[in-house]
């Protein structure tokens, strides 16, 4: 087993790591240590036991005293996309909650943050350039563009869902990753700045604590967040049918994409992605405060 200590600078909590040598042969520590996600989660555990040493230290009694605990985090499994690109890391932490010192759940997936968008296409005979005014996603009779691909995780070899793809860590940067992902998985072009961010760092959901970094579709052993986008692109009767059924997504990186056009109105019932109902929702509490 290859050890080392991972110490957090703002709380000076020291972690030990530990790695099988069967995994570290292959992904070295240095090499797991570099992976964003990791980078990341370690960052935000920092700032957690930061807050709750502060909330502590000043005594406020109307808030509950809670603090986790980690010293230990034992890698499990490292999937590579490439020689040296970590994709995906799975570890289980060794953690004790405070004041009650019992053990919390400890098993960690870790793969980052994700983009996902909401096309609507409207054509000259939209509704709402008819009526010369946003309607609400129950009354929406224009198109979403969503994608059907097999989802072995599920398993469903033909699920629909919203465009979506995993974040550029290079860049660290949200628009310009959405509209990347909607040309390869559509071959629609969107300007980054013509996307409106459904989740901003801003947004009244982040709650009291602010600096949202995106939705958490299963905080309970995965680290994703999804950072939702809205875009309506005007295209001709002729281009709307033309998607209809178009193949899609990059085939030399295992995307079998078909692309579907399903009403706006008829989203909710029509599509089981968790991100399609969470940014319908977000959309018209965009259009609230137009």
């Amino acid at each position: 087993m290859d050890t080392t200590t991972v110490t957090l600078p703002k709380s000076c909590t020291q972690i030990q790591l530990e790695c099988p040598q069967s995994i570290a042969a292959k992904t070295p520590i240095e090499s797991i240590l570099k992976f964003p996600a990791l980078k990341q989660w370690l960052d935000l555990l920092d700032i957690q036991v930061t807050r709750a040493e502060a909330i502590k230290a000043a005594g406020h009694v109307e808030v509950r005293q809670s603090k986790v605990v980690v010293d230990k985090i034992t890698i499990q499994s490292v999937d590579e996309f490439r020689p040296g690109k970590i994709g995906f890391l799975k570890f289980v932490a060794d953690a004790t909650h405070y004041p009650e010192e019992k053990k919390v759940p400890g098993v960690v997936f870790l793969r980052g943050g994700a983009v996902a968008m909401l096309l609507i296409l409207r054509t000259p005979s939209s509704l709402v350039y008819q009526q010369k005014q946003p309607m609400t996603s129950f009354e929406d009779t224009d198109y979403v563009v969503l994608t059907e691909q097999p989802r072995l995780a599920v398993p469903d070899f033909g699920l629909c869902e919203l465009p979506a793809g995993m974040l550029d860590d290079s860049t660290g940067e949200f628009s310009g990753t959405a509209a990347r992902e909607i040309q390869e998985e559509t071959g629609l072009v969107v300007r980054p700045e013509d996307l409106i961010d459904l989740t901003p760092p801003d947004s009244e959901i982040a709650g009291s604590f602010g600096g949202l970094r995106g939705l958490y579709p299963s905080a309970g052993g995965c680290d994703e967040f999804i950072r939702l986008f809205a875009c309506e692109k005007r295209v001709s009767e002729k281009e709307l049918d033309e998607l209809r059924g178009r193949l899609g997504g990059l085939r030399d990186d295992g995307e079998f994409i078909t692309l579907r056009l399903v009403r706006l109105c008829d989203l909710w019932k029509q599509c089981r992605d968790m991100n399609a109902t969470a940014a319908a929702y977000l959309w018209d509490r965009h259009l609230s405060k137009k």
